[in-house]
């Protein structure tokens, strides 16, 4: 455990976590990653002083475009305008990038907020000014309801809901911090029973399902396993047949060996990042959806798989750990779909921190 922490200490710039520290496309600060990594550090009972100072600035720096967002009509047409939200990535100094990713993504900002807020109420401190946390509260009771990009930066013409569960898990602490009886907590009470049923809006015949083009539709579609969120951290849907239900349906689809899980499935579209393969914190995700359901040895079984063998995260080919010639292939497959870098990314800031908060629940 040691190690994991070492390692993502040594991600950290400028109080910021970096999503890879040796992968160069991944040498960002995703807003989403930081914001996962604070949490769990902060749940390890590890300091994050500096992570939450980072995020406080952030937050401060784009009020300017979330008041800006709070002008406009939902119907203006440049309400979905990335460049006008708070990003799904900066620079340690803030910075931002221009490159072709999605950068509007709800569930960042969401997560951020979130964990200044975990962390106002834990240590009764407070970071954000009232001020400001009613501009951000009015931004996501605003924006719940439009498309963004989803976790993976990809369907930005839909709703997502991992991404309402990032809302959900972020305002749970907001409502903590209003006093009883006020209105203000009542609306925002209000909201959240609001949004939870649109949350289990997504569940069809048993499974909790990825995406709707609008909350009014009929039938929610594809297959997530980021969905597994909504399960255990975000801590919204406790019915144990759609845990069951919903696992069992991702494992048939995105586990052919049973074991690891892949990303999506969506229709005929895979996941196709250098093969599709397993992300090591989607096993994170599962192992504690299978304590959730009184199975620890599975639980165990889906965190070890991040010590099966010694490969990068993100690959599926066994034959890599025997064969030098079929390792040298898929370096150089990756060095052509990357500009000349082999990757993908090993490992993830984000993986290596949810391995630890995720541990720590399975172990106590």
């Amino acid at each position: 455990m040691r190690k994991f922490i070492s390692y993502i200490k040594a991600s950290r710039i400028n109080g910021a976590y970096l999503a890879s520290q040796l992968y160069r496309p991944y040498k960002k600060v995703w807003l989403r990653d930081h914001a996962f990594i604070t949490i769990a550090l902060m749940i390890h009972r590890i300091s994050v002083i500096e992570e939450i100072w980072w995020l406080k600035n952030l937050l401060q720096k784009e009020t300017l475009k979330v008041r800006h967002i709070l002008e406009l009509g939902k119907n203006h047409k440049n309400f979905l305008d990335q460049d006008l939200h708070p990003r799904a990535r900066y620079t340690p100094d803030f910075g931002t990038y221009n490159e072709p990713w999605s950068e509007r993504q709800y569930d960042g900002i969401a997560l951020a907020y979130g964990a200044i807020l975990q962390f106002e109420n834990r240590f009764g401190e407070q970071v954000l000014s009232e001020e400001t946390k009613k501009l951000y509260d009015r931004y996501f009771l605003k924006v719940f309801d439009t498309p963004c990009a989803d976790i993976w930066e990809m369907h930005d013409s839909f709703i997502h809901v991992e991404t309402l569960g990032s809302i959900h898990y972020a305002l749970k602490f907001r409502l903590d911090q209003l006093k009883e009886g006020t209105v203000q907590r009542a609306d925002l009470s209000n909201f959240l029973s609001h949004l939870r049923t649109q949350i289990y809006g997504f569940e069809q015949d048993g499974v909790l399902y990825k995406m709707k083009k609008t909350l009014s539709s009929e039938r929610p579609f594809g297959l997530d396993s980021s969905v597994l969120l909504l399960f255990t951290l975000f801590d919204v849907i406790h019915d144990p047949d759609i845990i069951q239900c919903t696992i069992a349906k991702l494992y048939h689809h995105l586990s052919p060996e049973g074991v690891g899980l892949r990303r999506f499935i969506i229709g005929s579209e895979k996941d196709t990042y250098f093969g599709g393969g397993v992300w090591y914190i989607l096993n994170f995700w599962a192992a504690q959806c299978f304590m959730k359901m009184k199975q620890r040895e599975k639980a165990v079984s889906a965190l070890r798989y991040r010590f099966r063998f010694p490969l990068p995260e993100q690959i599926n080919d066994d034959s890599l750990i025997f064969s030098q010639k079929a390792k040298e292939k898929w370096i150089q497959k990756s060095k052509r779909e990357n500009g000349g870098i082999p990757g993908p990314a090993d490992p993830l800031t984000w993986s290596n921190s949810e391995f630890i908060r995720v541990f720590s629940d399975i172990m106590i």
